[in-house]
């Protein structure tokens, strides 16, 4: 590719407008919350009906208890609300950084996971994306999650997959990190 189709591939996606998902995948972006304000009440409602009104404040009170007390509940519960915090702060930098196709496609999320007070997100990247482009753009990627740093992995095998670990902590150095986008090494996880 020579340098002037480069320049004009990335000022034509710097000029285009980020597409927005279709209902259905809307729908599957925001299915936590959506199942949260229907199975929620639905479970109350139930659990109210099956042990009256006394004996369902008290296992309500007691999951509450559980989950509060309880550290590893504890440390589960914030994990995962914040790997969906993830995901939505990741939509939104794609957006901001112009981390997409030249018709507008963001990467996909495939799966987040919280791993030791960090999150894990996997992508797959359409054609047109790439780990460069991933890799320019974590800063204001880090920016929109609140994170201290983004590492950006490479999976050994296939291209469009790329890993993700999103520091919310304080940044730590760790040997076998891709520093830049030629120094790319593959994580232990992938091989």
């Amino acid at each position: 590719m020579t340098r002037d189709h480069h320049h004009a591939t990335e000022l034509a996606r710097q000029l285009t407008h980020v597409k927005r998902p279709n209902p259905l995948l809307w729908l599957y972006h925001w299915r936590y919350e959506a199942l949260g304000v229907t199975l929620l009440p639905y479970v109350l409602i139930n659990v109210a009906l099956q042990l009256g009104l006394v004996w369902s404040l008290v296992a309500l009170v007691v999951a509450f208890n559980w989950v509060f007390y309880w550290r590893a509940a504890r440390r589960h519960v914030r994990g995962r609300l914040r790997a969906i915090v993830v995901q939505h702060r990741l939509r939104t930098g794609f957006a901001g950084a112009r981390i997409c196709t030249v018709d507008g496609r963001r990467p996909a999320i495939l799966w987040t996971r919280p791993v030791d007070g960090d999150v894990m997100v996997w992508l797959f990247c359409p054609a047109g994306i790439g780990f460069e482009q991933i890799h320019a753009g974590r800063a204001v990627l880090a920016t929109a999650c609140f994170a201290s740093e983004i590492y950006v992995d490479r999976h050994p095998k296939y291209a469009a997959l790329i890993t993700l670990t999103v520091c919310t902590t304080a940044a730590r150095p760790e040997p076998g990190r891709a520093v830049s986008p030629g120094e790319v090494v593959p994580l232990r996880a992938h091989s």
